[in-house]
């Protein structure tokens, strides 16, 4: 069968990314045609799309719908209008028409009931379900262990088991921005960190896929011209055990790629040189709070202290060195704000305002998440809140105004 991938447009543009779940499942699918079309490259996605269904003429469409909206607090941006656009020009075309991704998959009975145009809903991890759907869509059988209902089960897969992406559906030319292009080295996550949706998406563990895969990914983006890749693993130095393996491999393998990851502050300095040597070049960090009372209430590991080492000790390495910060999060107010702020012009003065990168943003709630219930539970969010239009963990007074003020600021520098 002739099968379209859809990148879901963003309706704006951005810094290009390449679409790496379509990627994975396109792996599963060498028995079929299979061609993909990332709409967030232009700006007429939709008469792109109409387009490729003339040209193409698929027997089937799947789309990723990636985001919901861009997390951004004062001012959201928000997906799916863009979205709405396309499922419009999917009204006039009569075949079967499949939604997975992320954004779907936090929200999976909403957007089924908002969009009726779809015929069926992937939730999770697709690798596994979509091959076996497109077998019964193309032999024209029931699916009678599903129920027959539009949404299918939550898909989750092992890894040792599934295919290697598929890099080769799009034109990966397009994604030459820094860290555009990603290899997920790991799935799940087990720090269960309040605000994130990983342990729901993908399991409270981490589930590893085999070392050798991770080095045939990085093989084969090099035969594709490649020069940069991001892990996009929500932790890449944990477990410790798989990290260590994966990264004597990468070291042994003499990969000419550069490369960046998502860390840990308890990264030791060790770890970070040899991560250098197997061809690292920046590093981001997440702490999201600042004192120990905010980390433990977000439930992160480690401790404060831990963070300005870890930064120094990267940079001291030549890394660019990215952290993010909250606003307003549990345990943490309008101090905690100034020591953000603070530590944002010490470390960029310090150690130098180009290759070191502050971000101070907002906890956007979502479904599923357990800070999500401990909105509900204290009374901050009505009970029925479905938090698909953005709710904000957010304190009111003058952290709030500082920080408006902050974001404006930094907003028409960048004008």
């Amino acid at each position: 069968m002739k099968i379209l991938f859809v990148q879901s447009p963003t309706g704006r543009m951005e810094a290009p990314i390449f679409p790496l779940g379509l990627a994975c499942l396109a792996g599963q699918l060498s028995k079929h045609d299979v061609k993909g079309v990332d709409l967030s490259l232009y700006s007429d996605f939709a008469d792109v799309l109409k387009c490729e269904l003339e040209s193409l003429k698929p027997d089937i469409v799947c789309i990723s719908l990636r985001n919901i909206d861009d997390s951004t607090y004062p001012v959201t941006y928000s997906y799916m209008t863009s979205f709405s656009e396309i499922i419009e020009v999917l009204e006039q075309w009569k075949g079967p028409l499949v939604v997975g991704g992320t954004g779907f998959s936090i929200y999976p009975e909403i957007i089924l009931d908002r969009y009726p145009r779809i015929d069926f809903g992937l939730p999770g991890e697709g690798e596994d379900l979509l091959p076996v759907l497109l077998n019964h869509i193309e032999h024209g059988s029931s699916i009678p262990e599903w129920g027959g209902g539009r949404l299918l089960p939550w898909g989750k897969v092992d890894l040792d088991a599934v295919s290697s992406p598929d890099y080769t559906i799009l034109d990966i030319s397009r994604y030459s921005a820094d860290d555009a292009i990603g290899i997920q080295s790991r799935r799940g996550c087990e720090f269960n960190c309040t605000y994130c949706t990983y342990s729901y998406l993908s399991g409270k563990k981490f589930r590893e896929r085999p070392v050798a895969r991770i080095l045939e990914d990085i093989r084969t983006l090099e035969r594709l011209g490649v020069s940069r890749f991001q892990f996009v693993d929500s932790v890449f130095n944990a477990p410790d055990e798989y990290f260590e393996e994966l990264l004597n491999a990468i070291e042994a393998s003499e990969t000419g790629l550069s490369w960046s990851a998502w860390l840990d502050d308890r990264i030791t300095p060790d770890q970070l040189a040899r991560m250098k040597r197997s061809g690292a070049v920046k590093v981001d960090f997440s702490p999201d709070a600042i004192s120990d009372r905010g980390l433990q209430r977000m439930g992160k590991r480690g401790k404060a202290a831990d963070l300005l080492p870890a930064v120094k000790a990267a940079r001291a390495l030549g890394f660019h060195v990215g952290i993010n910060f909250f606003n307003g999060n549990p345990g943490e107010g309008f101090v905690s704000l100034l020591r953000k702020l603070w530590f944002m012009f010490r470390v960029r003065l310090m150690l130098g305002h180009k290759e070191t990168f502050v971000n101070i943003g907002t906890i956007r709630v979502y479904a599923h998440s357990p800070i999500a219930l401990q909105m509900i539970n204290k009374g901050m969010i009505d009970r029925d809140c479905d938090f698909f239009d953005p709710v904000f963990y957010r304190i009111k007074g003058p952290a709030d105004w500082l920080y408006r003020l902050f974001q404006r600021i930094r907003t028409l520098r960048h004008v």
